[in-house]
């Protein structure tokens, strides 16, 4: 019999025990050197042909497994251990399938194990909200309007609606030329808060604190003209998609097909501060000059109301809340003096638009 020095792992704990290692004709035999304030340790037996398929080996190093998960495993180093083991067993399977030995001793089901984990939380971090936002954009527009018109409802029954103002918006906007497929609702909102935002299905919500700062209807225009681009677009729909695709995500896991619209509504508060993306910011900015264009308005209103909104930010030192969700970086601003580069067109009076501009300047 041939003896060999070894360390024995249970399974269970990182800690290892040292053993001998006996290479009997039936298989391993290995004897624990337990300390002496601890009781003895019987001796384990490992019949070779039960030694699990997988063995591991490299230079001096020998790795063996045996039992059921958690495996118990032993380390050999020796020079010589692998060669006699494999003379003295000879059919015993882990031979044909040694593996060199995982850097650092990590065995391979280990890293599979993490390499796994790693794809799946890769897939819950970026391919869920690419999906979602996929079957966001294959929503019927009637259901998107139907949803639109709920989360509406919560908002205006949280906020006091300036309703002289609303009137003069909407016909504002009746005056605009507007490629659309949704019918556009303006509610005017008493707060002195610096934003405006999209509804899925149509309706735009704008706070005074915002139309209070603007100064010419063409900066009402090209705002409005922005806030509709995200509305035909679905930019609401499908970042607020994004947004909740993990809640969504678990809601379908565990059949709670109700439980989808309930995310969805008691989460529609975060349209308030829905930040887009750099590229649906870009694709707006790009529909809404292209609004002004329609309608034979000056294309500088929509730079002016960019610079008013950089300038508040300047002068007071807060960032004004439609940039925290709009936000102007000057990669955005280039792209709109390029438009305007790029097609040049030839403005037109608008009287209607000056007088209703007038009328809500004045309320």
């Amino acid at each position: 019999m041939t003896e060999f020095a070894g360390t024995y792992y249970d399974g269970q704990s990182s800690r290892g025990l040292p053993v001998q290692v006996v290479v009997e004709p039936g298989g391993l035999a290995l004897h624990f050197a337990a300390p002496e304030e601890e009781p003895d340790i019987p001796p384990v037996f490992w019949p070779a042909l039960q030694i699990r398929p997988h063995a591991y080996r490299e230079r001096d190093k020998t790795v063996l497994q045996f039992g059921e998960f958690p495996f118990q495993s032993l380390e050999v180093h020796s020079p010589t251990f692998a060669d006699i083991i494999k003379q003295a067993y000879p059919t015993a399977v882990f031979h044909k399938n040694a593996l060199p030995a995982p850097k650092g001793g990590m065995p391979v089901l280990l890293l599979l194990g993490v390499a796994f984990l790693g794809l799946m939380v890769a897939c819950y971090v970026y391919l869920l909200p690419a999906i979602a936002d996929l079957i966001a954009q294959k929503i019927p527009q009637a259901a998107e309007e139907r949803m639109g018109q709920q989360f509406y409802k919560q908002f205006v029954s949280e906020d006091e609606v300036d309703s002289a103002r609303t009137v003069l918006a909407n016909q504002f906007l009746r005056q605009l030329e507007v490629d659309t497929t949704y019918p556009l609702h303006v509610t005017v909102v008493e707060s002195e808060t610096v934003n405006a935002f999209a509804l899925p299905g149509g309706h735009m919500v704008v706070y005074s604190g915002l139309l209070d700062k603007l100064q010419s209807p063409e900066e009402f225009a090209a705002l409005l003209g922005h806030e509709a681009a995200h509305i035909q677009e679905r930019h609401s729909m499908r970042s607020l998609a994004r947004n909740l695709s993990h809640y969504l995500f678990l809601s379908i896991v565990f059949n709670d097909i109700s439980g989808i619209s309930a995310v969805v509504l008691e989460n529609a508060d975060k349209l308030k501060s829905l930040e887009y993306s750099r590229n649906l910011e870009q694709e707006a900015d790009k529909l809404g000059f292209s609004l002004l264009k329609a309608n034979k308005l000056d294309p500088a209103g929509m730079q002016h109301l960019f610079q008013r909104l950089q300038s508040e930010d300047k002068d007071t030192g807060s960032l004004p809340s439609l940039l925290s969700t709009h936000p102007l970086t000057d990669e955005r601003i280039q792209h709109l003096k390029e438009l305007m580069k790029q097609q040049p067109y030839a403005t037109a009076p608008a009287p209607d638009l000056e007088k209703l501009w007038e009328k809500l300047e004045k309320n």
